[in-house]
């Protein structure tokens, strides 16, 4: 079949592909579609062995060939698989911290302050500035030596893993002050959080030292505080630190997410302007030719879509001139040229969007960005894509309660912010996740026939849910106090001046006590006997209450 000479080498690594492909057949390890079957058994039967026992490579054809590649590269994949496990991974990157920065982290416990409050003192000391920002560089090597196999690891793992999952996306890190287990954890089963080290390093290149010290303090100590979450023996895990492909590789390169996303920054600026630019470079010097802000504004058609920053509200004009005063531009622009703030943000903006897609995409998840402003250049990026960027973006129910979850808790939620991580690590392992996955996502089909792309109704739908269980779990509280003063049919003054005492009996094991509660049933009342079972039927009643989902969710707002 083929008239090529073979080295020896290249024969005995055939040989062994294709008898670790004659193993994996006998194991049934390997499954054909019905219509390859026939030409897979042909090829199969035609290889022929040397007198040395090794194969012929002029009898093996390209299908078998392929097959064996494939086989060699999936049992390298197990191979890596069973060399660590996720929670190994995850002790050991965290040891690397602690180790480090674990003296910050201690007068962060010891005062009682969020992450920024360290971040901003230090940030102020010069020598410490200049200590920390000349070790940054050897501390990224470090970290990202350690996650160029770890990191190879950790996504075969979740690849392979069947549960929901949503990336951290649209921002470098978590937010100090809420951690996104109280929130998205409710929902989906493990949430995927970017290693702060390589997220912030780079930066160097581009901020004055106090800014990248203090970015690099702050968002260190904030995901050093999901250590316990992280490293908690329970699967799947609820929370993990593992860095996306272009953290580890870098974003510099001519295939960094940069470039990949120029069509997409070309097509927003179409948008906008309702022009139809080719190409980046097209689009970045007819901005430059619009110096001012009226410039800019009369040049749009899709104003909307003019957006820096949703907390800045107004319309176009508005974030334009904000803008002008409150963002820097890209190095080699003009601060004072309107149209280079607006290729700033789209330079900015939409490969952060698909830098969000593909990492979901790469652990077979789902994005979970709770900053608004990104969500919006998110949702765009999803419309420029078409249906190709929803298929791949994971299951589209579990972004949607995410999103909601993440997006809600600092408005209509504000409760949900404090929701303990201790109290969703107890709903899972108590095996309850998916009675309040039910809870939460109740009705939000029905909406996602009608509009896939409607988070904002989706939101409401699950708003309305959580504020649905927590008024019935008020409900449940309150029937569960009358029923204890009542105990099943003792009312609630003969309860005060006599139940009690029958309850105290049975509790105390007192005769005297269980006597007089014996005589008082003869003018009607309920027997100890009676009163000791109900009460044991209530107490068994409240505990079921107690360790529901519902109950563990609200325990805190009872608190």
């Amino acid at each position: 079949m083929n008239d090529r000479s073979y080295t020896e080498a290249e024969i005995q690594d055939l040989t062994d592909r294709v008898f670790l492909l004659k193993e994996r057949l006998e194991a049934g390890k390997i499954h054909f579609a019905p219509h390859l079957i026939e030409d897979f058994r042909r090829s199969f039967e035609a290889i022929r062995l040397r007198p040395d026992g090794k194969v012929d490579p002029r009898t093996v054809d390209g299908r078998i060939r392929a097959s064996t590649l494939a086989i060699v590269a999936m049992n390298q994949r197990e191979e890596m698989k069973n060399s660590a496990t996720l929670q190994d991974l995850q002790e050991k990157y965290f040891e690397f911290l602690f180790e480090q920065f674990g003296w910050l982290y201690d007068q962060m416990v010891q005062h009682k302050v969020p992450s920024y409050v360290i971040a901003e003192h230090f940030a102020k000391e010069a020598e410490f500035v200049d200590k920390l920002f000349s070790v940054i560089p050897d501390c990224e090597k470090a970290v990202k030596d350690f996650w160029e196999v770890a990191g190879e690891i950790s996504e075969y793992h979740l690849q392979d893993g069947h549960q929901l999952k949503s990336v951290f996306s649209g921002d470098l890190c978590p937010s100090y002050d809420e951690n996104v287990v109280s929130t998205a954890g409710l929902y989906v089963d493990t949430i995927i959080l970017p290693c702060p080290v390589l997220r912030v390093a780079p930066l160097g290149n581009f901020l004055p030292k106090s800014e990248v010290v203090k970015l690099f303090v702050k968002h260190v100590l904030t995901v050093m505080t999901y250590r316990n979450l992280a490293t908690a023996d329970v699967s799947p895990p609820i929370v993990l630190i593992v860095p996306s492909r272009d953290d580890i590789q870098g974003r510099g390169s001519e295939h960094s997410v940069t470039a990949r996303a120029a069509p997409l920054m070309v097509q927003h600026g179409n948008r906008l302007f309702g022009r139809s630019f080719q190409e980046l470079d097209e689009l970045t010097e007819f901005c430059s030719g619009l110096v001012g802000v009226e410039d800019v504004v009369s040049q749009l058609k899709c104003p909307e879509r003019l957006l820096f920053d949703t907390e800045w509200g107004g319309d176009a004009t508005h974030q334009l001139r904000t803008a002008m005063t409150e963002n820097p531009v890209l190095p080699g622009m003009d601060q004072d040229v309107a149209g280079h703030q607006v290729i700033t943000a789209a330079l900015g903006r939409m490969p952060q969007a698909m830098a969000a897609e593909e990492a979901a995409f790469q652990f077979g998840g789902s994005p979970l960005i709770s900053a608004p402003t990104s969500w919006s250049y998110y949702t765009w990026l999803l419309e420029y894509q078409g249906a190709r960027a929803r298929n791949r973006a994971g299951n589209i129910e579990a972004c949607h309660v995410a999103h909601a979850l993440t997006t809600e808790a600092g408005t209509s939620l504000q409760w949900l912010g404090n929701v303990p991580p201790e109290s969703v690590l107890e709903i899972r392992r108590n095996g309850l996740a998916e009675e309040l996955r039910g809870v939460l996502s109740s009705g939000l089909s029905d909406l996602l026939k009608v509009n896939p792309e409607n988070y904002f109704r989706t939101a409401d739908q699950v708003v309305e849910n959580l504020d649905l269980a927590f008024r019935k779990h008020q409900q449940d509280l309150l029937e569960a106090k009358r029923r204890k003063l009542k105990l099943y049919g003792i009312d609630v003054p003969t309860c005060l001046a006599v139940g009690a005492i029958g309850v105290a009996g049975a509790m105390t094991g007192s005769i005297p006590l269980q006597g007089i509660s014996a005589a008082l049933s003869v003018v009607g009342l309920a027997t100890l006997k009676d009163i000791k079972t109900k009460y044991v039927e209530i107490a068994e009643a409240d505990k079921v209450r107690r360790t529901s989902p519902t109950g563990i969710l609200f325990r805190h707002l009872a608190n």
